[in-house]
C-alpha cells in the first residue's frame, strides 16, 4: 500500500512538473518591466490577472496599462514592446523557429502609445512581423517605431528601419513606405497620408507621452484634445489636423482588423492638377 502511495505522489509530480514545462514553452515573450497596475487577460478572458516582472506572455494575451503604469514585453524574437499609461495591446498570433529564421507574429494596438523595437530582419518576400491598429496595418522590417492611437487614426513615427502601412480596410489597396525618421497618419477608412520628416519637437512629445500617456480626452473626444498648458493640442503636435474627424470616437464595424500583409509599394506623389494647385 505504501509503494502504490509513492508512485501515485511521483506521477503527480511528473504531471505538475509537465505542466510547468508546457507552460515554459508556450510562452513567446516575457515582462522586462512592470510599473504600476499592469494586467493580462490570459487568452482574452476576464478576470485580467496583475502582471509581474518576468512572466511569460502567451499568444492571445491582452495586455492593459493603467493610469500611470508601464509596461514592456521582451519576445523570443528579441523584440521589444514598451507600453505608455492607458495603453492596451493583444499578442494576436507569434511564432519564432531560430533554426530556421521563420517567424509570423501579429500584435493588435487598440490604445494607447507604443514603442516597438523590432531587431531581427529576416530575407522574406513579405512582412513576416506585424503591427494592427482600428485603423491600419503596418508590415516591420527591422524597425523602430512609434504608435499613437486616436479614436479615428493611427500616427506611424519611424526611428530607423524601414515600416509599410496601409488601410485596415481591404477595399483600400494604397501604400505608404516609411524611411526612418518619417511619419505617416492613416485615417478610418482613408489610404495613408504621404511621408513627412518628424522634427526634434515630435520626437521629444513621442518620449514624453510614453511616460505619461494621452489623456482621457484624446480618446472620448471631449473638447480639443489633451494639451500641455496653453500650447497647441498633443494630437496637432504630433501632426495630426484639428478637427472632430480625428477625435470623435466612432465605432467600428468589425472590433478586430483583418491580418492583411501590405504589398511594397512605390509612394506616387499625386499629380499637378491644370490649375496649378
Amino acid at each position: 500500500m505504501r509503494g502504490k502511495y509513492l508512485w501515485t505522489l511521483v506521477a503527480l509530480l511528473l504531471v505538475t512538473l509537465l505542466i510547468a514545462v508546457a507552460a515554459q514553452a508556450a510562452a513567446v515573450g516575457r515582462f522586462t518591466l512592470v510599473e504600476g497596475q499592469v494586467d493580462v487577460l490570459h487568452h482574452g478572458k476576464v478576470p485580467g490577472v496583475a502582471a509581474r516582472l518576468n512572466d511569460g506572455v502567451e499568444p492571445g494575451d491582452v495586455i492593459r496599462t493603467k493610469s500611470k503604469a508601464k509596461a514592456q514585453v521582451k519576445f523570443v524574437d528579441d523584440s521589444f514592446v514598451t507600453m505608455a499609461p492607458e495603453s492596451r495591446i493583444a499578442v494576436a498570433d507569434f511564432t519564432y523557429d531560430a533554426a530556421s529564421r521563420e517567424r509570423h507574429a501579429v500584435l493588435r494596438f487598440f490604445k494607447g502609445v507604443m514603442h516597438t523595437l523590432v531587431t531581427r530582419v529576416e530575407q522574406v518576400q513579405q512582412p513576416e512581423f506585424l503591427m494592427e491598429t482600428h485603423t491600419a496595418v503596418f508590415g516591420v522590417r527591422g524597425t523602430e517605431i512609434y504608435t499613437v492611437l486616436l479614436p479615428n487614426a493611427t500616427g506611424a513615427y519611424l526611428i530607423s528601419g524601414l515600416l509599410e502601412g496601409r488601410s485596415n480596410n481591404p477595399q483600400i489597396p494604397e501604400t505608404v513606405l516609411l524611411n526612418p525618421m518619417e511619419f505617416t497618419l492613416i485615417s478610418r477608412g482613408q489610404p495613408p497620408r504621404l511621408p513627412k520628416k518628424i522634427t526634434p519637437a515630435m520626437l521629444e512629445m513621442l518620449k514624453t507621452l510614453m511616460k505619461t500617456g494621452l489623456k482621457d480626452t484624446a480618446f472620448l473626444g471631449v473638447g480639443g484634445g489633451p494639451s500641455l498648458g496653453s500650447g497647441p493640442q498633443i494630437p496637432e503636435m504630433l501632426g495630426f489636423p484639428g478637427g472632430p474627424d480625428y477625435m470623435q470616437p466612432v465605432i467600428p464595424p468589425k472590433l478586430v482588423p483583418q491580418v492583411l500583409a501590405p504589398t511594397v509599394q512605390p509612394q506616387q506623389a499625386p499629380a499637378p492638377s491644370p490649375t496649378g494647385r
